[in-house]
């Protein structure tokens, strides 16, 4: 039931003429519900994941500045912002296979020569105090178990007066206990960083102050899908439960629960038991 109303729907408000029809003609409830489609087929013009970049343009940051990607995996982000800004970017990813990749992709970019990748986790950043003018944390805070070290080790390498942009997503009212604690599990998340309140109360903990909140939502997830750069997750969904078994033994337990749990991830956020956010964190 949609959380926004106690009271049900009648069976005669759902088949009677709920005036959306474009004519006469159509009215009733055929005209209405093609109507009704047509309205909810008209884009809400989300924005793209790539808005993030706006955030960090918002900066200031520009050539001659330094940003830190932590989790890069294999460089993309960071050559983006080498190429929007001008700057120097410092990727840190704990997967080997992930800066192997990184490397090669730097090797053949136009603006590879602003861009290194490293070996590193955001408790153990490999570098010296103070030298970043800003970082970014996007979609892999989930995976630390504690972030009271990891959010002390980004304070130490930024500059006074650095900032800090981070996107995650976390849990609304909506998300039931056990969806939770099923959806974590499939995707080696933990739990408690889909709470809110423990991620703000983390970060201040650690030094930092909230600059800035940016309430993404679901616009990520629905430009993805509108744009198809992303699959049909639900039916994804669909297809692993239905063919279950056979789908096990063809792909694998991990990917089958990766898959699963990546799938659910992205329709919650579609349908409001997950939330994008997007923090501005300014060291002191």
């Amino acid at each position: 039931m949609n959380e926004m109303w106690s009271n049900p729907v009648s069976v005669e408000a759902m088949y009677g003429d709920w005036g959306l029809g474009a004519d006469e003609g159509e009215a009733g409830v055929d005209g209405d519900f093609e109507a009704a489609v047509e309205i909810l087929a008209r884009s809400l013009d989300p924005r793209p994941s790539k808005s993030i970049f706006d955030t960090i343009g918002a900066l200031g940051i520009g050539a001659g500045d330094t940003v830190l990607d932590i989790g890069g995996r294999d460089g993309l982000h960071a050559l983006a912002m080498a190429g929007r800004f001008g700057c120097r970017v410092v990727a840190v990813d704990p997967v080997e296979a992930n800066v192997t990749r990184g490397l090669e992709l730097i090797a053949h970019h136009e603006h590879g020569h602003l861009v290194e990748i490293r070996i590193g986790t955001i408790e153990q950043i490999p570098a010296e105090d103070g030298v970043y003018d800003a970082a970014l944390s996007r979609d892999m805070l989930g995976h630390i178990a504690d972030p009271a070290p990891a959010f002390a080790e980004c304070l130490r390498v930024l500059r006074p007066g650095g900032a800090m942009v981070v996107h995650e997503v976390f849990a609304t009212a909506l998300l039931e206990p056990e969806e939770e604690r099923r959806l974590c599990a499939d995707i080696a998340t933990y739990p408690e960083r889909l709470s809110v309140a423990g991620f703000e109360s983390d970060v201040q903990s650690a030094g930092f102050s909230i600059e800035s909140l940016d309430l993404i939502g679901s616009e990520w997830s629905e430009a993805s899908q509108e744009s198809g750069a992303a699959p049909n997750y639900l039916l994804q969904v669909s297809r692993l439960r239905r063919a279950r078994e056979r789908l096990l033994e063809e792909l694998g337990e991990v990917p089958y629960r990766v898959m699963y749990g990546n799938a659910l991830w992205s329709i919650y956020q579609l349908i409001g038991k997950l939330e994008s956010r997007v923090y501005v964190l300014r060291k002191p």
